[in-house]
């Protein structure tokens, strides 16, 4: 088998895609799209409008997915720039070793942890959905969904792309739907505009971190789609406005819809597939939670297996296969809930990863150390970048005890001003913080 024919099946996991290879930025901004397009999406619009009218969801989605474009941005640009994987690019600004780490956190949170708890997620909506159908038992339809996932992160970027051509404008035009009979349901434009909040009233500012807080894992990992992109501006921009677009219409289309509906809640969580229901969706609200938590959950395990693939020199198919294998079974058991806490805890330290990895290449790499990026066979790293490592870990402890502002938010700038800030000082005390080198060999590793 040619290298090249190689690569392809491997998706380019640990190479830079070739140009030849690159898409067009429509097809990023549709790619990119389909990843906020999901059930957490619908539900974060269901939960603005509990404490607040709708003009002010609106308002928070905007401001709220505004911020994450503007993030995706730049973490955009470096993936189409050099055409590569989020976790290749933390060779870098990281170290190998460190990079190790990065690809092994992200395996074990979105690869393994919320692939599996989306997937139990996926099954009780669809038993809710449609109660007493045999398809529709939670455990058949968390292995019918599993399989559906996992076909498409085995595929690779291809399968990604391909599955979002045809559900994104499927969800689009199914929402706008739902968002026409929620109007309709309630007589007016006006009646849903005047319709009052039931829940614990929530500030503009508190809806834009629960925006924000839904989908900043995404963003950081931004690359894993653009590395597609022809050119940096190209692949940066069309995946900022794809995940902009879609998470502005996904979050309004769930905030009318349960304004529409005004169902009880799950919990403290509005009941989407109910309201789809109440106001008339029927066979097409099923559609939309298909394809909504498919075009989602398929990306948690893409990107977990490009991070292992990082660490591992196992195939990537095998590695999604793996992953997928041990998220479904997680969901099956029953025991997804208890990963949570420990999911949200290492969450804590994405963000900040993506504050470093910004100041690594914009600043630090260029301004103080006088180095450029460059990949592929022959490039030396650093065994592990200390300095990136410890001001990573410290944005995320304090930025998830900070009591003000947007938790990821303040992360991500804390992360970037620190370890702008240490790499100085011991640039200055002539102190060396890239410890080691290792050179890549020519199968990536």
């Amino acid at each position: 088998m040619s290298k090249s024919h190689k690569s392809q099946l491997e998706d380019f996991s640990i190479r830079t895609v070739p140009i030849e290879e690159r898409k067009n930025t429509f097809n990023v901004s549709i790619t990119s799209c389909a990843w906020i397009i999901s059930l957490s999406t619908l539900f974060t619009g269901g939960a603005l409008v509990a404490g607040m009218d709708f003009q002010s969801a609106v308002l928070a989605a905007v401001f709220g997915m505004l911020i994450l474009a503007i993030l995706g941005f730049f973490q955009g640009w470096m993936g189409a720039k050099y055409g590569v994987s989020t976790t290749m690019l933390t060779r870098q600004a990281f170290g190998r070793y460190g990079a190790n780490l990065f690809g092994i956190l992200l395996a074990l949170t979105m690869g393994i942890g919320w692939f599996g708890w989306q997937i139990a997620f996926f099954g009780m909506t669809i038993a809710e959905m449609f109660p007493n159908q045999w398809f529709a038992e939670p455990k058949i339809a968390m292995v019918w969904g599993g399989i559906l996932m996992i076909l498409t992160a085995f595929i690779g970027y291809k399968g990604l792309s391909t599955l979002s051509m045809i559900a994104v404008p499927l969800v689009a035009i199914l929402s706008i739907w739902g968002l026409a009979e929620a109007v309709n349901h309630l007589g007016s434009w006006e009646a849903l505009l005047s319709t009052k909040p039931t829940g614990d009233p929530l500030s503009i500012f508190a809806g834009i971190t629960i925006v924000v807080g839904n989908a900043a894992a995404g963003a950081v990992v931004f690359a894993d789609v653009t590395r597609y992109g022809k050119t940096a501006a190209k692949g940066g921009f069309g995946a900022a406005v794809g995940y902009f677009l879609g998470g502005v219409f996904c979050v309004i289309a769930g905030a009318a819809m349960t304004l529409a509906a005004q169902v009880p809640t799950i919990g403290s969580t509005p009941n989407i597939p109910a309201a789809m229901s109440q106001i008339g969706l029927g066979f097409f609200a099923f559609l939309i939670l298909v394809f909504a938590q498919w075009t989602t959950n398929d990306n948690n395990l893409y990107t977990g297996s490009l991070g292992l693939r990082n660490v591992v020199n196992l195939s990537k198919t095998v590695i999604v296969i793996v992953l997928g294998v041990l998220g479904l079974g997680i969901a099956l058991i029953g025991i997804q809930d208890y990963f949570v806490p420990f999911l949200n805890a290492l969450g804590t330290y994405v963000p900040p990863i993506a504050g470093v990895m910004i100041a690594d290449h914009w600043i630090v790499k260029p301004k103080i150390l006088h180095k450029s990026y460059q990949f592929g066979e022959g490039t030396k790293y650093a065994k592990w970048n200390v300095a990136a490592i410890i001001a990573t870990v410290v944005a995320g402890i304090i930025g998830s005890r900070l009591m003000f502002g947007i938790t990821a938010i303040n992360s991500i700038v804390i992360g970037f001003v620190l370890y702008v800030i240490i790499a100085y000082l011991l640039t200055k005390w002539n102190i060396q913080f890239e410890i080691g080198e290792k050179s890549e060999e020519s199968n990536g590793f």
